[in-house]
């Protein structure tokens, strides 16, 4: 990784904190890069997570970034994974307010059994911290109340959480995926970074049509370009995703420059917690009496929002009724 440290506000040149969409000319292969500084930066410091939880998190919200910012449309993505492991669940979700210019939303926080993660050590592995014995990945797609809603599973099967996203797309949506993602300190200053990459070969012409790898008469040479530009993609290193001085277009170019890649207009990223207290206010006012009592400690009620670690601190008497 670069020397060139994170500075906690990003300067006018900084390319963090953004999702670049690409595609390689001549094929039907399509992707993004997303390269997120601050925004990562500011999600796992509102927590006290140990350095391989927040790796893990940091990982998660990359491929929240990846996906989110794929909408089209004002909308909120969500996914979460319920394991059997030291996470028993991570969540995290991307809002689109479908503004041009303004950055998507990103917000997520790890549960954590301390418990079991104590067994683990200090360095605990991706099976230790998620597990795939029992548990799943759900990405769920909300588009307001007028719009249905979209909800793909997926069981944690493999080894990392790029392979249990790589399933997701081949099961739920049959689209082969090559994905890899990325989270760690800066070694100069200590600030969180993370990117990640992902390549999709989508189907040809209309939808209902025969995807690209399904055609028979042309099945060994589609395979042979894929199988070419998955090999170049995973060739990318997690320094590579992470380093502030390497832009995403740069990084693509080395990638991808003897095929040819186009580059489009990129989306920006934002941490942004959507909690309130008018919103935690309605939500005690649905309560029973009974209910606030218990809530009750030291004459307040005080909730914490798991996302973004605030608290908020209300009288009883505001819910009184006269």
């Amino acid at each position: 990784m670069s020397d060139q440290p994170i500075v906690i506000k990003d300067p006018d040149y900084s390319r963090d904190n953004e999702v670049r969409p690409f595609q390689i000319e001549g094929e039907n292969f399509r992707g993004r890069v997303v390269r997120l500084g601050t925004a990562v930066d500011e999600i796992l410091k509102n927590h006290n997570y140990s350095d391989a939880v927040a790796r893990i998190l940091g990982e998660f919200l990359v491929l929240t970034s990846l996906l989110g910012s794929m909408m089209k449309f004002k909308g909120i993505v969500t996914i979460q994974v319920k394991s059997s492991g030291a996470l028993p669940m991570l969540v995290a979700d991307y809002e689109n307010s479908g503004i041009d210019g303004e950055p998507g939303h990103l917000r997520g926080y790890a549960q954590v059994d301390e418990k079991i993660l104590g067994q683990y050590g200090k360095n605990p592995s991706y099976a230790g911290l998620v597990g795939s014995k029992k548990g799943y990945m759900a990405l769920t797609i909300d588009q307001g109340d007028e719009m249905e809603r979209y909800q793909g599973i997926v069981d944690l099967k493999g080894e990392t959480l790029s392979e249990v996203a790589r399933n997701y797309f081949l099961s739920s949506e049959q689209t082969p995926t090559e994905i890899k993602l990325s989270c760690d300190k800066d070694p100069v200053s200590g600030f969180w970074r993370a990117g990640g990459i992902m390549l999709q070969h989508l189907a040809r012409g209309e939808e209902g049509q025969e995807r690209l790898l399904e055609r028979a008469e042309t099945a060994n040479q589609d395979k042979e370009t894929w199988e070419r530009a998955t090999i170049f993609t995973n060739s990318v290193k997690e320094q590579e995703l992470q380093d502030p001085s390497l832009t995403s277009d740069a990084l693509l170019y080395r990638l991808f420059h003897e095929d040819g890649v186009r580059v489009f207009d990129a989306s920006h990223v934002a941490f942004q917690c959507r909690c309130s207290r008018d919103k935690l206010y309605n939500t005690l006012k649905g309560f029973s009496a009974e209910d606030l009592v218990e809530s009750t400690v030291d004459g307040k009620i005080t909730v914490n929002c798991q996302f973004c670690s605030s608290d908020y601190v209300f009288d009883p008497e505001e819910f009184s009724t006269p």
